[in-house]
């Protein structure tokens, strides 16, 4: 297949993964800093691999625009000497929904600390801490920009981060009758082992939607394959 010119759009990431609080000595006092268990659960929770990502969540203290984050998180990076890679979004869980940065392989944990007073230093707030909680399955969406580009066919790779592709699907569809879609295509047993969440992007004072494919060593060949099961399961 042809690759055309790199798409950046921007748009947002629906997935469901375990999440557990970050231990008190590793951040700010009375603040909550949440850690995805298992990140792409729906690969790892079948696959092992020394090579798994780490993603954290920051719990902010009520909402601030994109313009406020994306301004905070520039300047926060000038001040570190490692690359962040930052998003911002909600996380729902125990039926209570808070706004969020989430981190991307943020490998050392003791820097925690010091980039929540970063980010607090450029007038951002951090929740407080109420509950703790251990491995708790929750909702999280994410905004975010994709560079993309382009396999033809409505399929796309994620032309940063490896082992990510995506394409297009003709319709939203909500989280619950998503994850029974998945469960589906799975059964597919030549389908195995990747993890899949919902995803669209703005395009032309439009919303096209797209499924989010993540797997080592993901061809597009296979990226092929799960997208023509899910697409003739969705008829």
């Amino acid at each position: 297949m042809e690759t055309n010119r790199l798409i950046e759009r921007y748009g947002g990431v629906i997935k469901e993964e375990p999440l557990s609080c970050v231990d008190n000595d590793l951040i700010l006092k009375n603040t909550c800093v949440i850690e995805a268990v298992s990140p792409y659960f729906g690969y790892y929770n079948e696959v092992k691999s020394n090579t798994q990502p780490k993603m954290v969540y920051f719990i902010l203290d009520g909402y601030f625009s994109l313009e406020v984050l994306t301004r905070a998180t520039a300047k926060v990076q000038q001040k570190v000497k490692f690359p962040i890679d930052a998003v911002t979004g909600t996380i729902t869980i125990h039926n209570q929904t808070c706004y969020v940065i989430r981190f991307l392989n943020l490998d050392n944990y003791s820097h925690i600390k010091m980039i929540q007073q970063y980010y607090v230093d450029e007038g951002l707030s951090f929740k407080k801490k109420s509950i703790a909680f251990t491995d708790e399955m929750g909702i999280i969406k994410l905004r975010c920009f994709f560079s993309l580009d382009p396999l033809g066919d409505g399929m796309y790779l994620d032309s940063v981060k490896t082992n990510i592709a995506y394409f297009e699907i003709p319709h939203n569809i909500g989280w619950e009758d998503f994850k029974k879609l998945t469960t589906e295509v799975k059964y597919d047993t030549e389908l195995l082992y990747f993890d899949a969440s919902r995803a669209y992007i703005y395009e032309h004072c439009n919303i096209i939607d797209m499924v989010k494919i993540y797997r080592e060593n993901l061809s597009p060949d296979r990226l092929l394959a799960i997208r023509n099961r899910y697409l003739k399961l969705l008829g």
